[in-house]
């Protein structure tokens, strides 16, 4: 079974100051399409925001693992950001604002 790693965004938290701090993480998930991974990946989010006091942010992002088998809902990345921004902006200054866009 294929395995894919799913990306997802967290406001992590507040510092003194009104500073937001972010977590980017990324898990994998074994499912035979992306779409089925997607949601094992949402659901998974929406669990580890709700145990944490954490906000997601909807939108995620993913791709199909090469290699061999990892263990379905291993963490494979986090990092924490912080900035004056929303979760919104955020979001669109780290993943929106530099996109590749391949030239036809």
């Amino acid at each position: 079974m294929p395995w894919f790693a799913i990306r997802s965004l967290y406001l992590f938290g507040k510092k003194p100051g009104g500073i937001n701090v972010f977590e980017e993480r990324v898990v994998c998930f074994a499912a035979e399409t992306a779409d089925v991974a997607h949601a094992k990946a949402e659901q998974e989010a929406e669990e580890y925001a709700h145990d944490n006091e954490f906000v997601l942010h909807p939108e995620q992002s993913g791709y199909r693992q090469d290699g061999k088998p990892l263990i379905d809902g291993y963490e494979v990345w986090s990092e924490l950001f912080e900035a004056r921004l929303t979760l919104q902006e955020f979001y669109e200054n780290r993943y929106s604002r530099y996109l590749y866009e391949p030239t036809t």
